[in-house]
């Protein structure tokens, strides 16, 4: 994605100097600002999912923002854990 950008908008990440030069951004930084745009996707849908598990837990959605695959591993984990916390509650009943 980020490399249709930049060849669409080759001037996108470079700015003049004062000084008649220029300055030019790594296709890095576009990059990196998509992960973070796609992260964020990844925690509203974790958030929707997390009031449809009756579940609160802020700090996994921060680390989704971080890394995607480690938020969504720690979801899938503690609601299973979850799960099998009330399944021995009810067998215990």
């Amino acid at each position: 994605m980020a490399g249709i950008i930049l060849i669409t908008f080759p001037d996108l990440l470079t700015s003049e100097l004062p000084n008649g030069g220029t300055s030019t951004l790594s296709g890095s930084y576009l990059s990196s600002g998509f992960e973070y745009i796609i992260n964020l996707v990844f925690i509203i849908f974790l958030a929707k999912d997390f009031k449809k598990e009756k579940m609160n837990s802020p700090l996994i959605l921060i680390m989704t923002f971080f890394s995607a695959f480690i938020g969504i591993i720690l979801f899938l984990l503690s609601v299973a854990s979850n799960k099998i916390n009330q399944t021995k509650i009810e067998l215990n009943e």
